[in-house]
C-alpha cells in the first residue's frame, strides 16, 4: 500500500511539473507574439516588397515554436537575427534560413539555399548547381586547353555501392548563355574552414575537452555539438557555395551577406539596443516550471546548450 501511494505522489509530482513547463512555454510565446508586434514596423521597413510583413512574423513564430530554447534567448539577440533575415528577404525556419539557439544568443545562420536565392536576386545568374561527388561516381575535371568538366553518377545504385563523399563542387549559369567558374572543396578544406572559423565549433570542442563526463554521457548533447558536428555535410556544401559567391554577379542582399558572413557560414550581426518591455506572464510561471508545488526549482548555473539542425 505504501509503495503505492508514494508511486500515485511521483507520477502526481511528474505531472505537475510537465504541465508547469507547458504553461511556462505557452506564457514565453505568448510574450514573444507580442514582442514581434511591439517590432513590427521596424520588421516591414526592413523587408524586401515581395514579402509582406504578416508572413514574416507568422514564420517568425513558427521558428520559435519549433526551436523553444528560443524563448529563453535575450530579446536583443532573437530581434537582431530575425531582422537580419528580414533584411535579407529569407524566411527563417525554412531552407533558407535559420535562426538557432546557442545559450542565452540567438544567431542567424543563412543555409545554402538562401545563398542561392540571393544569387538569383542579381537577375543574371539563371541556375545554381552544387553536388556531392561520390568515391565511386564516374567524373572529370580539366583545367587548361580543351579542359572541361563532367559528372556521372550513377543514380539507382545503393548509396552505400557509391562510396563515401570526397567533393562538393558548385556553379552557376549567367544570363545569355555563360558558365561560372567551377568551384570544388574536398573534405580537408571543409575541415580547414571548420576548424579555422567556426567560433560554434570551437566551443563545443572546448565543452566535450573541459567536460569529458558530460560528453560522455550526453554526446549528442547541444552543448556538445554544433551544426558543423551534427550537419558536417551541409556545412561543407555550403562552404562551396559560399565560394562561387565570389564568381557570380551578386544583389545588394548578398552583397550585405557576405560582409557580415565569415567563411564558416557564421553571421556577424550589429549590436542592437532593445529598448522597449514585454509585460508578461513568463517569469511567476517559470519559478515553478521545474519543480512540483511547495518545492523550488534548482537554479541554472550553465546556459541552456544549442540547439542544432540542418543548416
Amino acid at each position: 500500500m505504501t509503495t503505492n501511494l508514494r508511486g500515485r505522489v511521483a507520477q502526481r509530482a511528474t505531472g505537475n511539473r510537465q504541465a508547469n513547463k507547458e504553461l511556462a512555454v505557452k506564457a514565453k510565446v505568448r510574450d514573444v507574439r507580442q514582442l514581434f508586434q511591439q517590432m513590427r514596423p521596424q520588421f516591414e521597413m526592413a523587408l524586401p516588397r515581395h514579402v509582406t510583413v504578416d508572413r514574416f512574423l507568422r514564420m517568425a513564430l513558427t521558428a520559435v515554436q519549433k526551436t523553444p530554447k528560443l524563448l529563453d534567448c535575450t530579446p536583443e539577440s532573437l530581434l537582431a537575427a530575425l531582422l537580419e533575415s528580414a533584411r535579407l528577404g529569407l524566411e527563417p525556419g525554412t531552407k533558407q534560413a535559420a535562426v538557432v539557439p546557442y545559450g542565452k544568443q540567438a544567431t542567424f545562420i543563412a543555409q545554402w539555399q538562401g545563398l542561392v536565392e540571393l544569387m538569383y536576386r542579381s537577375s543574371q545568374v539563371t541556375n545554381v548547381t552544387a553536388e556531392f561527388i561520390h568515391e565511386n561516381d564516374e567524373w572529370s575535371y580539366r583545367i587548361g586547353d580543351g579542359g572541361g568538366f563532367w559528372h556521372e553518377p550513377d543514380l539507382l545504385a545503393p548509396a552505400k555501392d557509391r562510396g563515401s563523399i570526397v567533393l562538393v563542387y558548385a556553379f552557376a549559369e549567367i544570363r545569355g548563355g555563360g558558365r561560372s567558374k567551377i568551384v570544388t572543396l574536398n573534405r580537408r578544406q571543409a575541415e580547414e574552414i571548420r576548424d579555422q572559423y567556426s567560433k560554434a565549433y570551437a566551443l563545443a570542442e572546448k565543452h566535450r575537452r573541459e567536460d569529458p563526463e558530460g560528453f560522455a554521457e550526453n554526446p549528442n548533447g547541444g552543448w556538445y555539438t554544433s551544426t558543423w558536428h551534427t550537419e558536417f555535410d551541409a556545412m561543407w556544401r555550403k562552404s562551396a557555395v559560399r565560394r562561387l559567391a565570389d564568381w557570380v554577379p551578386q544583389s545588394p542582399e548578398l552583397v550585405e551577406l557576405l560582409s557580415r558572413e565569415n567563411e564558416a557560414g557564421e553571421s556577424e550581426l550589429p549590436d542592437f539596443d532593445f529598448e522597449g518591455e514585454v509585460v508578461g506572464e513568463s517569469e511567476e510561471t517559470e519559478t515553478s516550471a521545474d519543480a512540483p508545488p511547495g518545492e523550488t526549482a534548482e537554479p541554472q548555473h550553465r546556459a541552456d546548450p544549442p540547439t542544432t539542425g540542418g543548416r
